[in-house]
């Protein structure tokens, strides 16, 4: 039974006419062109002069100095953050580059489980004991954990 939103799908082996695809390339030049006049436009929004009634707003925060309407951007992220947000958090943390900290800490204790693996297996080797490395595998067992949990919150 063929499904209602499958009707609109081509076969796999369906090429486009060339009209069609000049169609296609033309109207894909249209978009691009007006996503960029639009990413213009706001860049040069971001980077403009805040009005009075909004600088009055961005002092009481303590945002005033060289505020552009940039700045005014981050205030309700900041509200919202600090109202215990957790997507307006992570968004913050984003900005502020501490993520990525997160997962550079998470690699390079990675690395260093692998190689401690990798001595213990020597070790092993060398007196001829054959058992598991239960910590260390526990230990890379609760990084890959950690991860999924906030593999779960981004959603």
């Amino acid at each position: 039974m063929a499904r209602k939103q499958d009707e609109n799908l081509r076969p796999c082996e369906y090429k486009l006419s060339q009209e069609e695809a000049k169609k296609g390339g033309i109207r894909s030049g249209q978009v691009r062109k007006q996503k960029k006049t639009v990413a213009e436009y706001l860049r040069k929004w971001a980077d403009g002069e805040v009005s009075e009634k909004n600088k009055k707003a961005l002092e009481a925060l303590g945002l005033s100095e060289e505020a552009t309407n940039r700045t005014l951007l981050v205030v309700p992220l900041i509200q919202k953050a600090s109202k215990g947000d957790t997507k307006a958090l992570q968004m913050a943390l984003e900005l502020l580059g501490e993520d990525k900290k997160k997962e550079l800490e998470i690699k390079k204790l990675r690395r260093e489980i692998e190689l401690l693996k990798a001595e213990t297996q020597k070790l092993r080797m060398m007196t001829g004991e054959d058992r598991e490395v239960e910590d260390l595998t526990a230990l890379g067992d609760m990084l890959q954990v950690g991860e999924e949990d906030e593999s779960h919150t981004d959603d």
